[in-house]
């Protein structure tokens, strides 16, 4: 049986980083938009990967979340990820003119 579960909310997000121990409102803002413009998938598989980077002492801060972002990317604009929200809807509407 295969579920679909959609775009995560920005609450799934700041509760999965709360789980992961994440600190800092720069912090939940940045994954909150990270999950909402790439997956729960994307957004655990980050947060793990920062947390091994602790090796499971302290918190995890925004300058840890950017720095292990850029090690699991290539992509040179992939910071975008965490500090610019999609507007799908603004696109939907905006005028073809």
């Amino acid at each position: 049986m295969r579920f679909e579960i959609g775009q995560p909310t920005r609450e799934d997000c700041v509760r999965i980083g709360a789980e992961h121990n994440v600190e800092g409102l720069d912090a939940y803002e940045a994954i909150a938009t990270y999950g909402q413009n790439t997956s729960l998938r994307a957004l655990c598989h980050l947060l793990q990967n920062c947390a091994a980077g602790t090796s499971g002492f302290g918190s995890i801060r925004l300058p840890r979340i950017e720095t292990t972002l850029r090690g699991m990317s290539c992509g040179s604009d992939v910071l975008r990820l965490l500090h610019e929200r999609r507007n799908d809807a603004a696109d939907d509407l905006r005028s073809p003119v």
